[in-house]
């Protein structure tokens, strides 16, 4: 019976393996680059709805970087990239004319970018009670009036400008622009890490009421939603706006192919060379899309039949029925497939989430403001003691801790020449950055975790309770930490530290809950016979004996808080994780090279002296 049982159901596998297989490979897939933002998803639905109503292909989008997607169409793993934004690419007229894609023109070349700022800081805004705050402020070099109006949250008597996002070339550009204006005189140049990081500094700000001027660009639905002002410039020259002299010219968005789409795919390189838009039919489709909440493909129906014109500009008139028909039926654009699409789906409104969650952080800004504040500070603290510590007196103590905990003195020599690789390859003061911002988020790990940690092991109750919550910690995605870090307490080091402590709190809570239970009870027992409380024994029994593994939770808290350095510069954490993500968004494999090794010579140094610790005391239990 259970041979019959496993070949039926083999069988079955089988069947419906080649079923679905057979399926899939009869159908043509066109995979589309998404760079993030709502613009390039819109002009995919509707480049994507045409292929797979008019020209029988499925299709899919394929998340990631500017850079990266970039790339990814040279390697052939993007078949179509709908907005190569082409002034923010370097290598974009190098890679064109080596022929590693194809450029079938101009999406839409009307576009503004620069910097911008929300209109009620010039005018006010009476219904919000809003009043003016820079009325005078026109143009860009304005701004050197008003530093006050756009503090820094963490260097003070600092304006800050939300500079370009890092490893676009229109940062380099922007960069030049603030220092041409002698900005850097009363401002600090901010880069956000992210587009999305940047966004949700434009969007927490103006809905707070809240004085910014950020760099940013159009079609946006940021710029359709919010009434933001785009500071004046001297007129576009092209001989010297790279150098920031003057405003920056509508960068042309081109759509980009592979050469092997360009090839096998001849119908539809023939409709994309045609399709055609503008930065204003971008907007509009945008705006209709955040007042509906219709999503993107809806979003696309609807603006094909709003402008019916461009179905005839952009294909023949046979396939311009076709998708008239189309339109008209109202059919769903794909069909629902019993095998694969699971049948029931919950309805739940993400953005009611959202918009509560936003709402809560302008309610208690005061309150998140003061914990900005003192976390800014302590990072600054932290920050402005390594820097005063001459460079080869942190050789000199990494040597001699090196050689006490390991009592080899080649190891002292190793360790020391290590950190002197650091600032040999010139990243000393963006080593002291990410340092800072580790040790603060480290302390303050250590400084919550530890109690916990003793009250877990001494109830089980809390055990039970946060149990769950410490493996909710230590599954959730990295990136997930970054969002209420991010709304909350706006960008920079702050948000870097709060992200940095939820991740890296928990193995001090579960190594120091761990180490004390695993002490022998009768050991307790005998401290309590002879006359110590439970706070006594705690103290000068429990917690010596579970040292060695609270030392593992600190070394492993350590590891973890190194291993955020990289993600939280997407939120705008400066030091050598800015520097490993500008490699990637640039695609600089020499310098993430280096900025990664930093990294990893930083996280060798402090695992193997927080593990020498622990070794070193185990030892000297042993003795006792």
């Amino acid at each position: 019976m259970r041979k019959c049982f496993s070949v039926i159901l083999l069988l079955i596998l089988v069947i419906t393996s080649t079923f679905v297989y057979s399926e899939e490979v009869t159908v043509k897939e066109i995979a589309f680059a998404d760079v993030g933002w709502d613009s390039v998803k819109f002009h995919n639905a509707v480049a994507g709805l045409i292929a797979e109503q008019i020209f029988g292909y499925e299709w899919r989008e394929v998340p990631g970087s500017t850079t990266v997607l970039h790339e990814g169409l040279l390697k052939g793993e993007i078949d179509v990239h709908m907005e190569e934004w082409t002034d923010n690419l370097a290598t974009y007229e190098k890679d064109l004319n080596e022929g590693k894609f194809k450029d079938l023109g101009v999406n839409f070349d009307d576009n503004d970018q620069g910097f911008y700022v929300p209109r009620y800081v010039i005018e006010g805004d009476s219904e919000r009670g809003i009043k003016a705050m820079a009325p005078d402020l026109k143009y860009v070099w304005d701004l050197k009036k008003y530093p006050d109006v756009f503090p820094d949250a963490e260097i003070k008597d600092m304006g800050r400008v939300y500079g370009a996002i890092p490893g676009w070339e229109v940062d380099e550009i922007i960069h030049n622009k603030y220092l041409h204006y002698n900005l850097d005189e009363n401002f600090v140049y901010f880069r956000p890490g992210s587009d999305a990081a940047l966004s949700s500094a434009l969007t927490s700000a103006y809905e707070k009421g809240e004085p910014i001027v950020a760099y940013y660009w159009e079609p946006t639905w940021l710029m359709g939603k919010y009434d933001f002002v785009l500071l004046e410039d001297k007129p576009f020259d092209a001989n010297t706006y790279l150098e920031g002299k003057t405003e920056l010219p509508s960068v042309k968005v081109n759509i980009g192919v592979s050469n092997k789409f360009y090839e096998q795919s001849p119908e539809m390189v023939e409709f994309l060379t045609k399709y055609k838009t503008s930065s204003a039919l971008t907007s509009e489709a945008l705006a209709h899309m955040q007042e509906t909440g219709a999503n993107y493909i809806e979003t696309a129906k609807w603006f094909l039949k709003q402008h019916d014109e461009l179905i005839d500009q952009w294909l023949n008139q046979s396939d311009a029925q076709k998708i008239r028909a189309y339109l008209d039926t109202g059919e769903k654009v794909k069909t629902s497939n019993w095998l694969r699409d699971f049948p029931f789906k919950i309805p739940l409104n993400v953005n009611d989430i959202d918009t509560s969650v936003r709402n809560f952080s302008v309610k208690y800004d005061s309150f998140f403001s003061k914990i900005r504040l003192f976390l800014g500070s302590l990072v600054n603290v932290i920050y402005k003691v390594l820097d005063f510590i001459p460079w080869f007196i942190s050789l000199i103590l990494v040597f001699l801790v090196g050689w006490k905990i390991s009592r080899k003195i080649v190891k002292g020599i190793l360790y020391a020449s290590l950190l002197f690789l650091i600032g040999a390859l010139g990243l000393w003061n963006f080593m002291n950055e990410t340092l800072s911002i580790v040790i603060a988020s480290v302390i303050i790990s250590l400084a919550l975790g530890f109690p916990l940690g003793i009250i877990i092991s001494t109830s089980e109750r809390a055990n039970r309770i946060i149990r769950p919550v410490l493996d909710t910690m230590q599954t959730m995605p990295v990136f997930v930490y970054l969002i209420p870090a991010l709304l909350f307490f706006g960008l920079g080091k702050p948000p870097a530290v709060i992200a940095t402590t939820i991740y890296a709190i928990v193995p001090i809570i579960r190594l120091t809950s761990h180490g004390i239970r695993q002490i022998d009870k009768e050991v307790v027992e005998a401290s309590l016979s002879f006359g110590s409380t439970r706070l006594q024994s705690l103290i000068k029994v429990q917690i010596p004996q579970a040292l060695p593994t609270i030392m593992a939770g600190v070394n492993q808290t350590l590891m973890m808080a190194m291993s955020m350095v990289v993600t939280t510069s997407m939120i705008g954490a400066t030091g050598l994780g800015m520097e490993v993500l500008l490699s990637v968004n640039r695609v600089e494999i020499g310098r993430g090279l280096v900025s990664g090794t930093a990294v990893v010579i930083i996280a060798v140094l402090l695992d193997r002296i927080t593990q020498g610790f622990v070794n070193g005391r185990e030892v000297i239990l042993d003795e006792e």
